[in-house]
């Protein structure tokens, strides 16, 4: 993205996400009991935070500090593995009750929504430059509405 396009406030509307997955991966790390899960979520939270820094100091001081604007697709998948890997050796009692909480309103309803808005970020992410400052905006709301729904649908568990 061309250094001029990024915001404090585009920065800050790019933490909400990031915040947001926090709770829930918090959350939900405390109610499944399994460490491997909270280091996978250590790790995409610290990937969100490296993206939101790398905005900040784009905005704050026109420097572009290409390893925090890269990182993030290299440790966001390793994130998510290690989350995946605890929460399947987490409880499966457990786990099966967590699920069958999730398939119940109001969480159902918010999960769904945060579905709808993945799609939305899929199509976004084809559909817009990188240095498009609109799409951005765009893909950004849709991920923050997406990451709300999700926080939301884990503390109705």
């Amino acid at each position: 993205m061309e250094q001029k396009s990024f915001t404090v406030p585009m920065a800050a509307m790019d933490a909400l996400p990031v915040l947001f997955f926090a709770v829930a991966a918090g959350v939900l790390g405390m109610k499944l009991r399994a460490p491997l899960f909270f280091v996978g979520a250590l790790v995409c939270f610290l990937a969100g935070a490296g993206k939101v820094l790398w905005k900040l100091l784009l905005a704050l001081r026109a420097q572009d500090v290409r390893l925090l604007g890269a990182q993030l697709r290299y440790l966001m998948p390793i994130g998510f593995f290690l989350m995946l890997i605890g929460a399947l050796r987490a409880n499966r009692t457990l786990v099966r009750t967590l699920l069958q909480e999730a398939g119940r309103m109001p969480s159902i309803l918010f999960f769904c929504t945060a579905g709808v808005g993945l799609i939305g970020m899929v199509v976004c992410a084809g559909r817009f430059d990188r240095r498009d400052v609109r799409g951005n905006w765009i893909e950004q709301t849709i991920n923050a509405v997406a990451q709300a729904c999700v926080m939301l649908g884990v503390l109705f568990l």
